[in-house]
């Protein structure tokens, strides 16, 4: 009866994962570059096993007790929206700009820069954007670009296109923001393909989210309920054994 608890504690503890996740890519359905995360699970003993086991043995199901393992990154291009603003930005198919840190670069599909008061071309709340010449000085939000990231103002070349890099495994990105990502060996894209007064909105899809939002309420409800029920009836069971 005891594994029952532990069965539907998990759940609990899995639903309620799920439920951050989804509230957090709702949340985001308007962040232009965000991409969605999704919880993805497995048994306990499984996870167990692949992380003492580096040969990871293949076993038969070892445990009902299902626990969320990790949180992966959907990177699918969102749709891309022509805005008409100077400052907008979008990566045509792989690649992400690279912004400057105090902490190093980081990486975004996210384009909407904005100018600081020293003229440099910025990420709001991030860094400045790096070019292929380092960090972008325009002096000005009056610029035009062409589609492989070269700035123009007042029609001259800035000397400092937008670069664009790319990483072999999306799956060792680290998430350090909404959108936003830390990783070594980038791979700079010499003929990415940038579009101007562009942005590339959120992946999300609100309706799919508010789906699982849903699906993952009514689990966790019947977990509870049902954790409830194991209560009672061990509660019940000790008390009827103590008279006899």
């Amino acid at each position: 009866m005891s594994r029952g608890f532990y069965t539907l504690s998990s759940g609990i503890l899995t639903q309620n994962r799920v439920l951050d996740t989804v509230t957090n890519n709702i949340a985001n359905v308007n962040t232009p570059g965000f991409k969605k995360n999704k919880v993805v699970s497995t048994s306990f003993g499984e996870m167990y096993i692949s992380r003492i086991d580096a040969q990871n043995t293949k076993l038969n199901k070892v445990s009902i007790i299902n626990t969320a393992a990790e949180s992966s990154t959907i990177h699918t291009q969102g749709i891309i929206k022509h805005t008409g603003r100077p400052l907008d930005f979008a990566v045509e198919g792989q690649g992400f700009f690279a912004v400057q840190t105090d902490n190093g670069n980081v990486y975004t599909r996210n384009g909407s820069f904005n100018v600081d008061a020293e003229g440099y071309l910025v990420l709001k709340d991030v860094g400045r954007v790096m070019g292929t010449n380092g960090p972008i000085y325009a002096g000005t939000d009056d610029i035009t670009a062409d589609s492989l990231g070269n700035i123009y103002v007042e029609g001259e070349s800035i000397n400092n296109s937008i670069a664009v890099y790319d990483f072999a495994d999306y799956g060792r990105l680290e998430t350090v923001g909404e959108g936003v990502y830390r990783a070594n060996n980038p791979v700079w894209l010499t003929n990415a393909q940038v579009l101007w007064e562009s942005i590339e909105g959120s992946n999300v899809d609100a309706a799919s989210e508010m789906a699982a939002s849903i699906s993952a309420q009514r689990s966790l409800q019947s977990c509870s309920q049902a954790l409830k029920m194991y209560d009672q009836i061990l509660n019940k069971a000790a008390t009827d054994i103590a008279k006899l």
